[in-house]
This record gives structure tokens, sequence and C-alpha cells, in this order.
């Protein structure tokens, strides 16, 4: 795990753009504190091209072995690299029966080797999590790639004369070569839904890099200039098989499944630390990992005073299951008020969520670890969020109305109670679309809607920020469909994008077992009828994990893991988060309408039906978060709807060209 930065072309201003990729690499020291690289591009040996960064985090080949910039022994390619191939010891013995050598033990050497020989086509058979740069001296051009979950971030910022990437957004605006102002649609887009939508970023003029794609950066005339990004893989596809449907065998695939991937994940030259919630997804990881493991592992939990949200009970009865040294991790109200500062540096883009993340990061780091395992992406891969069952439920009714039926509630419910209810906002945005999966998701993940959101942002609503995610391949089942809108959304957006800068914030490297081609492939190998059932969550994982798991941990309603931010926000944090929400230079800085946040926190306070902590909430962080960074939306630009409808555009174009439609 690392941080990467470069620059190409700026105009053949080769100190510019030195000085740039410096102030990135700097920016992102956080990221590898155990080494730092900077190396001179050229082409064809002539002139200089392009400046290419990278600081490390050594993981695998503790040596200078893997220091980077990394150059191919034929002195053709460069490579920055940021992730885990977890399947590289199986691609290295390949490379080598292939005749290949190899000078180090890294992973970095087999991908940079993997390219030389084969190019494009090495990118499918990588299991991990990545993004890195290749460098082609001979053609004069660069490669940025993605990997298909978007585990690993990767921005890029395209200037008048040159073209700037890096592993953080921030790191970009250390360069002073992009203006620091809000992007308007990022905005509202972040407010529909809670995080900015990629390939959107909150900052105008940079843009994330898709999930599994490849572009190319082609500077022999000295310009930079990059292409449209083309896809390589795809999270899932449909399975060519008909799917599973016998319970016993299904579980066995699951278990076969995360058992393999939890092996590799463990993959590491430093010990492993284990995130330990409580509940069944980092459970089953402590399980898997304890079997594959021949090392007592320690594990960390978070606990709070307010017993509704406290886990700690579960947690220990896991630990003890598996004799792990086992450390909670106490977080208050007050420790919260007192980070704030911090987690909100150290957060790349404004998000609701992650605050735990990097609280109980900071303890791992503590502890010795750069190594964490994680439960994210159970509920996405095995059915364990409510827009699934409310997707099956609602199925029948989209097969039998018709679009205009939809449509006529769809209005009825939007001005029910004059808009200012965001339940039935939510309800209306949901049955515009024609995909009962969709329609789930969005009533599920749904932050500001209808005429909340227009009060917010100004002018016309927008209602286009769903476009900002590729659709799903066709041919998936309605549980699979709801699963790619998670994965590709709210895991995206939120739950990746937040577990990557705030525990690398720590220098602290965060796997996810869950997010994995085979344990993706298992779950849409198996019949939607196997991964619901009344009264239990997640079933299908609770057969693949046999008796693994003591009954506490399954036997009990399914509850997120979540801060007991209501309560904080109406306590502790109720004065410095009203300071934000009633400050009229604050709520210009972002382009919100100073009135419409006020009634935001008026109507959390006063108990709205339907206003939930999260409303508030992201507003404060959004505000605090424009301020640390100097940011603002451009100048007679507030609350412009229109600037937001023609980025959506832009946004959907920039998706059709990437999406795997036939995969």
């Amino acid at each position: 795990m690392c941080g990467l930065a470069g620059a190409f072309g700026l105009g053949g201003r080769d100190e510019v753009r030195r000085v740039a990729v410096r102030r990135m690499v700097a920016a992102l020291c956080h990221r590898g504190p155990d080494d730092e690289g900077l190396l001179e591009l050229g082409v064809g040996g002539r002139w200089s091209a392009g400046t290419l960064g990278h600081r490390r985090l050594s993981i695998l080949d503790l040596s200078s072995s893997g220091h980077q910039p990394m150059l191919h022994a034929s002195g053709r390619l460069t490579i920055v690299f940021n992730g885990e191939i977890y399947n590289y010891r199986a691609l290295r013995q390949e490379l080598i029966a292939e005749g290949a050598a190899f000078a180090s033990e890294s992973d970095t050497e087999v991908l940079l080797e993997g390219w030389a020989r084969h190019g494009e086509s090495f990118l499918p058979r990588l299991r991990g999590m990545f993004a890195f740069a290749i460098w082609d001296g001979a053609a004069g051009r660069a490669y940025l790639v993605r990997d298909r979950f978007g585990i690993k971030p990767l921005y890029v910022a395209e200037t008048a004369n040159g073209l700037l990437f890096a592993s953080e957004l921030r790191a970009i605006l250390e360069t002073g070569l992009v203006e620091r102002t809000l992007e308007p649609a990022a905005i509202a887009g972040y407010l529909a839904q809670g995080s900015v939508p990629e390939p959107l970023t909150a900052v105008r003029g940079v843009r994330a890099l898709p999930a599994g794609t490849v572009t190319t950066v082609d500077v022999a005339d000295g310009t930079g200039r990059i292409s449209k990004p083309k896809p390589f893989a795809t999270m899932f596809a449909a399975p060519a098989q008909p799917p599973e449907r016998d319970p016993r065998v299904a579980a066995r695939i699951v278990s076969d499944a995360l058992a393999d991937s939890v092996a590799h994940h463990l993959v590491s030259d430093v010990p492993v630390a284990l995130f330990l919630s409580g509940g069944i997804d980092s459970s089953a990881v402590v399980a898997f990992a304890s079997e594959a493991s021949g090392e007592r592992l320690h594990t960390f939990t978070i606990t709070f005073r307010e017993r509704g949200y406290d886990e700690s009970g579960p947690a220990s009865a896991v630990a003890r299951r598996y004799s792990t040294d086992h450390e909670e991790v106490p977080l208050a109200a007050s420790d919260l008020l007192r980070s704030l500062p911090a987690a909100l540096a150290a957060m790349d883009q404004p998000s609701l969520d992650g605050l735990n993340t990097f609280a109980v990061s900071a303890a791992v780091r503590r502890a010795g670890y750069k190594v964490v395992l994680s439960g994210l992406g159970g509920d996405e891969m095995f059915a364990g969020y409510p827009s699934f069952r409310r997707a099956k439920q609602i199925a029948p009714f989209w097969g039998r109305g018709t679009g205009a039926a939809r449509r006529g509630v769809a209005s009825l419910a939007a001005l029910a109670d004059g808009g200012r209810d965001p339940r039935r906002a939510k309800l209306a945005l949901a049955l515009r679309t024609t995909d009962p999966a969709r329609a789930a998701f969005m009533a599920s993940r749904g932050l500001f809607a209808g005429a909340g959101l227009t009060a917010l942002v100004g002018g016309e609503h927008w209602s286009g920020w769903e476009h900002g995610a590729a659709e799903p391949p066709a041919g998936l089942s309605l549980l699979q469909r709801v699963s790619w809108y998670e994965l590709a959304g709210y895991m995206r957006n939120t739950l990746l994008r937040d577990s990557d800068v705030l525990s690398m914030a720590h220098g602290l490297e965060l796997r996810v077992p869950f997010i994995d081609s085979a344990v993706a492939s298992a779950s849409t190998a198996v019949d939607d009828d196997c991964k619901l059932a009344r009264g239990v969550s997640k079933p299908l994982l609770v057969a693949a994990l046999g008796g693994r798991l003591p009954r506490e941990v399954w036997d009990r309603p399914k509850r997120g893991f979540e801060l007991p931010f209501a309560r904080w926000l109406g306590h502790e944090l109720r004065e410095e988060v009203g300071r934000a929400l009633t400050s009229d230079e604050g709520t210009r800085r972002v382009g919100l309408d100073a009135g419409a946040t006020r009634d935001v926190w008026l109507d959390f306070l006063g108990g709205r039906a339907g206003v939930s902590w999260s409303r508030p909430w992201a507003l404060y962080t959004l505000i605090r978060w424009a301020e640390h960074n100097d940011l603002a939306v451009p100048r007679g630009e507030e609350g412009r709807a229109h600037g937001a409808r023609e980025e959506t555009d832009q946004s959907r174009d920039l998706w059709a060209a990437v999406t795997p439609r036939d995969s």
C-alpha cells in the first residue's frame, strides 16, 4: 500500500512539473512513511516528458529491491503502484516458466514483468486491489489503471498544459495548478446520496478514474492528452451455468471462496491485524483467518458507553472462540470532538461516514501493525442490507404496474407534506425508475431528494445523480443487480473511499477479503432464494460459516455498525454542529441556501419525521471540509442547478463509454 503521483506534459515546463510532483509526493507521505522516490521520464532518451513520484509502505519484500518508481530490466517500462496483488506468487511462477527473471520478491515487479510480456491482456489475471501508472518510454505513452471494484483510488486532472494524477485529491490541490473550486454537480450528488458519486470529485476539473478501466496518456507531442477509459474487467457477470439452488451446495461454494480469499489476503511480510465489530462479516473474516494462519491473531473492537450501539459482547465471544489477542478501543463523543480536526484533515472528500475507521485505525497502528483485515463487503455480496428485501417485495408490483402509474404515485408522494418529508421524497425518486433493484437501492441510500434538495441547492432540482454509477451487465438476477448498485454506489463512493484515506492517514493498509473476484463469482453462482430467509440475516453466509461462530453473533436482528450520532448531535456535538449549520458564511461557501440549511438542523432537533442524524451531519461535514481545504463554489454559481445538470450529462457520457454492457 502506497501513494503515487505523476505529471505529464505541462507545456514542456520541466521545473513546474517537477515541483508539482514533489508537492504531491510530500502530501502523500502518510500513505508511505517507509520510502520515497521520484524519477524524470523521457521519450526515446531524447527529452523530458514527465515525472513520477511514489511513497512506499513496505508490506511485501521489505528490502530496497521494492523501491519505486521501479524500472523494468529492458529500460523501456517504469511503474508506480499502489495496492496488493494477492495472486502474485502464482503469477510469478507462470512468468518464470515463460523465461522471466526477477530481482525482488515484490508483487510490483511481477506486475511490471507481466505487463512487459502481455500488456493490457495481463490485467484480467490480477487478483487484488490496485491503482498504478506504467510509462512506456519507447512509445511515449503512459497507462493509468484501477482495479475492478475501485478499492484503490486514482484521480486525474487535465490542465491547460498537461495532466496530473495522484492517489488522493488533496495531493493534486497541493500543486497549485488546479483551482480550489468546488464542483456544484458533485455537491448535489453528495447531498443526494451522502458521498460524491464517481467519476465526479468535489473539486472542479478533477476526476476519478473509473474502476476496472485503463486509460492512456500520449505525451510524444509533449501535451499529455488522456484517452477515454476502456474497461478491462467488470465486478461480476451473469454466470454461464444455471444458479445453484441446493442450499448445502451453495454454502460449500461460498465457504470455499471465502476461505481462499481470506488466505490470499493474509499474504504479507509484516504481521496482520483484524477489525472485529461483533457482526457476522468481521467475525467471518476472523474465523477463516484463524484457520488459515498459524499464528495468534490480534483483533480490535470499538466500544461505546451507549449500550444500544456497543457490540463488545459478541466481539469478545468471537475473540474467545479463536483465542485472539483482543483489544477494545473505547470511543466517546468527547473523543470524537477532540479528533474532528484531524479526521476532517484526513478526509479526501466530504463524507458522512468513516470516523469509526479513523479511530480504530489509529489504535491498530499504535499497536505496531501496518496491515488490517476488514469485514466490509459482506452485506453487499450476501444481501445484508434492507435494499435486498425491499427489491424482493416491490418486484411483483413493478412487473404488474405501468410506468405511468408509478410516476403518478411518485408525484403524489413528492407533493405530500409540502415536499419536506425526506422519506416521501426518496420514495418519489425511486418510483420513477424502471428497475425495482435500482428503486430499492435509491430508496435505501438517498439522503436529500425532491423539494428538500431543491431548497438546499437552489433552482431546479437536480435528479440525475444516479447516472454517476455504471449500469449492471445484462443477465443479472434481481438480487445480483441490487449487489451491483450497492457495490458501485455506497460501497465504492463511501465505504471504500473512506476506508482507504482514513486508514492510510495512519499509514495502515486496510484489506477487504469480501471484495474479491472469487467471492463475487461464488455469490453470483448461487440462486437468489438462498440469500434471503425470514428472521435470519445473510442466511447463505451463515450457512457457509457452519459452526464457526458463536450463536450470539448470527442469531439476532441485523444491525449496521454506526456511531451514536443521534444522541451525540443532540448533546456533546450540538454546539459545534449548530455553529456550522447556522453560519451564513459557511453555507454560502459551499453553495447552500442558509435558510434551508438551518431548517434541516431545526427539524432534526425538533424530531421531525424522517430527519435522521445523517442529514445535519452531512451538511456539517461538507461545510467544515470545504473550510479546511479552502474550497468554495465559483462566485456567482451558488445554487445554480443548471451547472449541476450539465456536469451530470458529462458524467453520464463518460460512464457510457466505460460500462461493459455485455460482459
